[in-house]
């Protein structure tokens, strides 16, 4: 994959909603918003987004569900493990 473009300070930023080609090049699929967009085009089955931003959205879906996550319909990026092996258990540890 092509090298990702490195933010500088101060340099314009733009909407996590605009198209691809408009908003920060982030090298990865498009999925319609940015990942961490909080606009409601990145509902995971939102409308208005392409064909094919859809279809790499039931892709990703497809590949999370099959392997034991579920999708927070609000988010295209945001899954959960369903059958969370310590669902009361909060981690907090450096990871090296």
């Amino acid at each position: 994959a092509p090298k990702q473009a490195d933010y500088l300070p101060g340099q314009q930023l733009f909407e996590c909603y605009l198209p691809a080609e408009k908003r920060f090049s982030d090298n990865s699929l498009d999925m319609g918003t940015g990942f961490d967009c909080f606009h409601e085009l990145s509902h995971t089955a939102n409308p208005g987004i392409n064909r094919q931003q859809k279809n790499n959205r039931l892709l990703l879906k497809s590949l999370m569900e099959k392997h034991g996550f579920k999708n927070y319909d609000k988010e295209w990026w945001h899954y959960t493990l369903k059958n969370e092996p310590y669902p009361n258990t909060y981690f907090d540890f450096v990871i090296e």
